[in-house]
Parts: structure tokens; C-alpha cells; sequence
């Protein structure tokens, strides 16, 4: 792995292990209790007196979750309550500490030990504690109703699809940039145990590049109904880059109202460098905005045509490579909508020149 990428998420995993970070929402928002060695933010929506039952998200790293510093799930969830986006919603951060690694983690990564340290895979226990204890007393103390997500970025977020996908208990999964790469996307292979009646987000941001896009077609889940993905131009493993439009879909999937018919897309292309791989990922990502402000990309929803195949190709999941120094033009094709583009070889080469 790079070393920048991995001092980044080593700052993250420190800082999910410290303390509380400040700037949070006030307490009448915001509860704090603990159940036996797990540490609990509450965030509480407004009006929850008078309401008769919330959907419950768990979240990972729960320390990081609430306020202007961490990714602001509570004035996220705030803004959209009062543009009636979403229902009512329950938001438990679950705090990590130095048992991270191993409570997120389900596989053992050779990598993984060497870049976080020793750790054992212990995501099965953790998740077990979640379901036999914070569970209950949620549903013992609190008006919710009989829907619960689970949500988390980085090892947080691979634990959020494991979790999902081996528990029934959860209808809801929201990953943020998931470390799906631990022992070589295992959990891909997991992907076909996913639920028709279950809803699975995922995102990656180009900053951070990693190749997830195959975890559509593994979980065999309707694209764009039961599985979305994002890909955030630009975005880093972060939490700056994670607030904002990356919090927000996962709360509209959650516990939103989505109009598949009301959207608008738009082309971006991308020529991404990995950090992990050094290697150049030209890509055509197009991106539907809905009409509640839900982001995502429709890899393997659109079609991609190159009307000058001798030049080049065009994969379906948007990727591009010239075989000619000539450039691409292409046309897309999303629920009979057509849009074009037009590749510029030269403008390519540039790119990469200036990302070297």
C-alpha cells in the first residue's frame, strides 16, 4: 500500500481511537450511555417525543460521527428532516478504540498486520455484540421501529457490507470508502449473499482510487433498486471528503424516498492515478443526481458505444484505453437518453504527464 495512503488511514485509526472530538450538536441531540465496554453517541432527531417510532442506524467509529469536525451525520440528518427527505431517524454512533483492526476486520491480510499491526479478525464477535447487546437495549429504551442499518468508512465500511451480508439483522448497508482490498477483495466472494430485500450502498473517491465497481455485478442485486455506488471525483480517504453528499446518500437510502424517474446525469471523465498501484484508470463515470439530491454513479446501468471502435475500446463499466493516437468518440445510452463525448488523445497524455 502507499505510504501517504497509509499514514492517512493510520491518522483516522488514531483518531478514532482518541477522544471525543468537539464541535458536537447539542446534548438534547446528542446522548451518550454505555453498554458494557461499548461507548454510545445517540443522535436523537428533533421531535422525537412526539414520534411513535425511528429506523435505526448504527454506525461505526461512532466518535467521528457527530458534529462540524467528525462527518456531521447529525446536521445532515437535520437539514433533510426539514426538507421532509427523509423519516425520522435514529442515528447510534458506536465508538471504536484499540481493539479497531481486529473488531472490523473479518479476514486475515498479511498487509493489513504489516501497515496496523498485530491483529486478530474478530468482525463475527463484534457484530455478534452489537446484535445481543446494543440492539436490544436501543429497542428497549427508544421508540424504533423493526428497521436497522449499519454504516462505517474504511475498515469501518468493509465491516458495514460483512456485517450486512452475513446478518440478517440489518436491512440497510452504507459504506464509505470500504477496505474491500483486505486479503485481495475477499469480500467480493461474499458479495452473492446479499438479500433482494436488502439495500447496499458503496463509494470510493478517485483521490484514494481502488477498482470496486466489480462489487455490482458480484452481489447479482438489481443496480440503481437494491445496490447503488458512487464514485466522488476528486474525493479522498478522509473525512472532509466523506461529509457532505457521501453522508447524505447514505441517510436518503436509509431513510429517504427516492423517485427513480425524477434525476438528471451528467458525463465526468476521469483519468485516475492509484496510489495504491501507480497504475492510470481512464474512466467514463457518469453520474445521476436525483431529485432529492441522491448521488450516484451508473456504472453497468448505462451502455457505452465507441462509434470509432478501430481506435480504440470502451468497456461497460466506462473504462477507455486508445489503440490509436486518435481520439474516442463515444456515445451513452441511459434509459434511452443518449448523451456524447468526445475523448481527446492529447488532453489524455497531458493528464497523465501532469500526474507523473
Amino acid at each position: 500500500m502507499n505510504k501517504i495512503i497509509r499514514l492517512v488511514i493510520l491518522f483516522y485509526f488514531l483518531l478514532s481511537s482518541g477522544a471525543e472530538i468537539s464541535g458536537q450538536t447539542p446534548s438534547r441531540v446528542i446522548e451518550g450511555t454505555s453498554i458494557g465496554k461499548f461507548k454510545l453517541s445517540i443522535y436523537m432527531p428533533p421531535g422525537y417525543d412526539t414520534l411513535q417510532g425511528c429506523r435505526v442506524l448504527y454506525f461505526n467509529d461512532g466518535q467521528t460521527v457527530f458534529g462540524a469536525h467528525g462527518l456531521n451525520a447529525d446536521a445532515t440528518a437535520n437539514e433533510l428532516l426539514s426538507k421532509k427527505l427523509i423519516e425520522p431517524v435514529i442515528i447510534v454512533g458506536i465508538h471504536s478504540d484499540e481493539n479497531r483492526t481486529s473488531n472490523y476486520v473479518p479476514y486475515f491480510d498479511e498487509g493489513a498486520k504489516q501497515d496496523f499491526g498485530e491483529y486478530q479478525p474478530m468482525a463475527d464477535e463484534y457484530t455478534k455484540k452489537i446484535i445481543e447487546l446494543i440492539i436490544p437495549f436501543m429497542e428497549k429504551n427508544y421508540k424504533v421501529k423493526n428497521y436497522r442499518g449499519i454504516a462505517g468508512y474504511s475498515f469501518g465500511g468493509l465491516h458495514a457490507t460483512w456485517a450486512a451480508l452475513n446478518y440478517p439483522e440489518f436491512h440497510f448497508s452504507g459504506s464509505l470508502s470500504p477496505s474491500y482490498w483486505v486479503k485481495d477483495f475477499e469480500i467480493f466472494k461474499e458479495g452473492t449473499k446479499a438479500r433482494t430485500d436488502q439495500l447496499y450502498y458503496f463509494d470510493v473517491g478517485t483521490g484514494e482510487w481502488n477498482y470496486y465497481v466489480p462489487m455490482l455485478l458480484h452481489s447479482k442485486l438489481s443496480i440503481l433498486k437494491n445496490i447503488f455506488y458512487y464514485e466522488d471525483f476528486g474525493g479522498r480517504h478522509s473525512i472532509p471528503s466523506w461529509r457532505g453528499d457521501r453522508v447524505r446518500n447514505i441517510l436518503l437510502l436509509f431513510a429517504g424516498t427516492t423517485d427513480s424517474m425524477k434525476y438528471k446525469w451528467e458525463i465526468t471523465q476521469e483519468i485516475i492515478k492509484s496510489e495504491y498501484t501507480g497504475k492510470f484508470y481512464p474512466r467514463i463515470n457518469p453520474v445521476i443526481t436525483y431529485s432529492n439530491g441522491l448521488k450516484c454513479s451508473i456504472s453497468y446501468a448505462a451502455t457505452f458505444s465507441l462509434l470509432n471502435p478501430a481506435d480504440g475500446v470502451v468497456n461497460k463499466d466506462g473504462s477507455f484505453r486508445f489503440t490509436q493516437p486518435r481520439d474516442l468518440k463515444v456515445k451513452i445510452i441511459y434509459k434511452g437518453e443518449e448523451k456524447f463525448i468526445t475523448i481527446s488523445y492529447d488532453e489524455v497524455e497531458k493528464i497523465k504527464l501532469g500526474l507523473n
